[in-house]
């Protein structure tokens, strides 16, 4: 799928010229989140990557969903644990800003079922900031090594840009064969 709108009742929203930029990132896998992490936007690169959003439901459309109430992603990830920990306590963060947001509140719910995030959500932890390496074992283009880039999006206050770029000429084969329409 290579359209960046969501099929079904988004959570959120990102503008057309947002929507633009994440498509033509490819055949780097880029996403837009919310304040909750939830999905508004990614590229086919980056449903080739982990998994297509769109199959999804609408609130399973969300990061710490994917990372917890999907399992292939504990495969994906070479380093699964840290950064789930990493990503559920950067959550927690956010969430005590927003006590009574129904959307959170689903969302920790949901998260609740996961034995892990019950294990760890609410403890006390030091937010680590983001690895500056991201390692994938993908069924399809193997080994990648990749490195995360975040960007606030100053138009769209509590969005997120996503990114992944290759750290070697292997990764970046990888996702150009992953995503083969992308201009890249």
């Amino acid at each position: 799928m290579d359209e960046c709108v969501t099929p079904g009742p988004a959570p959120g929203w990102a503008s057309r010229g947002l929507l633009t930029l994440v498509r033509a990132m490819a055949p780097h896998p880029a996403a837009v989140v919310d304040r909750r992490w939830d999905l508004l936007a990614w590229n086919e690169a980056y449903a080739a990557l982990f998994t297509d959003p769109a199959w999804l439901l609408p609130e399973q459309r969300n990061l710490l969903w994917l990372l917890f109430r999907w399992p292939p992603s504990r495969v994906l990830m070479a380093d699964w644990e840290g950064e789930a920990r990493a990503l559920l306590a950067q959550f927690q963060d956010r969430a005590a800003g927003s006590p009574g947001d129904p959307r959170i509140v689903a969302l920790v719910g949901e998260l609740m079922a996961d034995p892990h995030a019950a294990r760890w959500y609410g403890r006390p932890v030091v937010t680590a900031p983001p690895p500056p390496l991201r390692r994938f074992h993908h069924p399809v283009a193997g080994e990648l090594r990749l490195r995360p880039v975040t960007l606030a999006v100053v138009d769209e206050p509590g969005h997120r840009l996503l990114a992944h770029v290759p750290d070697d000429p292997v990764s970046q084969e990888a996702l150009r064969q992953l995503c083969p329409t992308a201009q890249g």
